[in-house]
């Protein structure tokens, strides 16, 4: 059959037309079909716009990388050696302590201690607990006292003009 316009064949189906005019809007196939060249058009509408933005993004980064290189070259260290150890120590199995407190306290034969020893041994224990906790209070004060904020904040508001 010819269409009013003189073309042999519709769009894709021969038979879509006949003598009393267009059957295709009705049928499912063609709605169908419309509906997945909608799709295909937004989706590569939306595929070309990230690909855009990807690329924005990384001219963007090779500016800040460009001027920036000092704290780039040392982040990329920092990363490379925080990576280096995390495979380091995941990857080689702990070995098994030969000795350990637990064991040695239940093969420490208790009975030779006297009652009279008792209380020396215990204000031992507590002077040596007492000083390994001031060794760690002074390391963490120390740490404490380390301020990264001088560093982190100029990348952070860098970072933050760059993306925003």
């Amino acid at each position: 059959m010819k269409n009013s316009n003189g073309d042999n064949y519709t769009e894709k189906d021969p038979m879509s037309e006949t003598e009393f005019g267009s059957e295709s809007a009705d049928q499912p196939q063609s709605r169908m079909a419309e509906g997945a060249r909608k799709f295909s058009h937004a989706a590569a509408e939306t595929w070309d716009q990230t690909r855009q933005k990807a690329v924005v993004v990384r001219e963007r980064t090779e500016f800040f990388l460009r001027e920036n290189p000092v704290p780039t070259v040392l982040g990329a260290l920092a990363l490379g050696l925080a990576i280096g150890l995390a495979i380091r120590y995941s990857s080689r199995p702990e070995p098994e302590p030969s000795v350990t407190l637990k064991r040695a306290l239940k093969e420490f034969d208790w009975s030779s201690i006297a009652p009279a020893f008792l209380p020396a041994l215990m204000k031992s224990v507590k002077r040596g607990y007492a000083d390994s906790a001031e060794v760690v209070k002074e390391k963490i004060g120390r740490v404490k006292d380390i301020d990264v904020d001088d560093y982190v904040t100029p990348l952070r508001k860098r970072w933050n003009r760059l993306f925003s």
